[in-house]
């Protein structure tokens, strides 16, 4: 039986350096979340300010810990600086189902915040370094970052499309699809933060995860692991994992990337005194 382990080096890595918000950060600076948003704009120093300071302060979280607790007064969500995260719904019978998995540079509870509490419990997966951003940040970026606001409402939305997607799979696909939707959309995911990431990563979960996440038993998901293996769709290196047919398994899948049709032609335009160059970077 195939059992996803997080590497002790992993466990031990230091956080990325907290940066001086009084100016933009350099690229060696920016974190999983600057670089998820800048997948698809140009930040000004102003935005690239005010994204570095929502990831202040820290908190870690040790694997199995928990981040949002079902029932709790939901008053603010996380960047997800480091690790992954996800949502599990209460045990039944002793069975529990991951709901979503929370990849570095993603935001988590920010589909709460519409709900007075908290609906789902959210944990640790791996060792995740959050950072935590009361809810009236929210109305800061509304009302003095609209364009970065508009953003992070467009990937929210995007985020519903792909969960609808995925529901309806669940529902009606086979458990091959599934698999195959589960790899294929995690490796897509990576990459908008990472775009340089190959068809390896490495995936820190458990057999059992990987299991909650499908709805299926570990003993067929170790089974259907071992054929994607014999069938030269993938590669497996514990814990990483190589997509070799990526072509394939989108097809097997049916998985369409809905993080590569965001919509900005509604989007407000940055404030009138400041510009974004070809590299980035923001004048007055």
């Amino acid at each position: 039986m195939v059992e996803w382990r997080l590497p002790v080096s992993a466990l031990t890595e230091e956080p990325e350096t907290m940066r001086d918000t009084t100016n933009a950060p350099s690229d060696a600076q920016k974190s999983c979340f600057a670089h998820r948003l800048e997948r698809y704009i140009d930040l000004s120093n102003s935005e690239a300010e005010f994204v570095a300071s929502i990831e202040k302060p820290e908190t870690r979280i040790a694997p199995g810990g928990t981040i949002l607790s079902r029932g709790m007064h939901s008053e603010r969500i996380f960047v997800l600086k480091s690790g992954w995260a996800a949502v599990r719904t209460e045990q039944v019978n002793g069975r529990s189902q991951i709901l979503r998995i929370f990849l570095p540079g993603e935001l988590i509870g920010l589909p709460e915040i519409g709900s007075m509490t908290v609906v789902h419990n959210t944990v640790a997966m791996t060792e995740c370094v959050v950072c935590p951003m009361p809810l009236d940040r929210m109305s800061d970026i509304y009302l003095h970052e609209p364009r970065l606001a508009a953003l992070l409402t467009a990937i929210v939305s995007l985020d519903q499309i792909a969960l609808r997607e995925r529901l309806a799979l669940m529902a009606l696909g086979t458990a091959r699809e599934r698999l195959a939707n589960l790899l294929v959309d995690l490796h897509a995911r990576l990459m908008v933060a990472n775009p340089d990431i190959g068809r390896r990563f490495r995936l820190p979960l458990r057999q059992t995860d990987l299991a909650e996440a499908l709805g299926l038993s570990p003993v067929y998901v170790s089974r259907l692991l071992s054929d994607f293996v014999t069938e030269g769709l993938i590669e497996i290196d514990r814990p990483y994992i190589r997509l070799l047919d990526r072509a394939q398994l989108d097809v097997l899948a049916r998985y369409v990337n809905r993080y590569d049709e965001l919509d900005m032609t509604w989007f407000p335009p940055i404030a009138p005194d400041e510009k974004v160059t070809a590299e980035g970077a923001t004048h007055a």
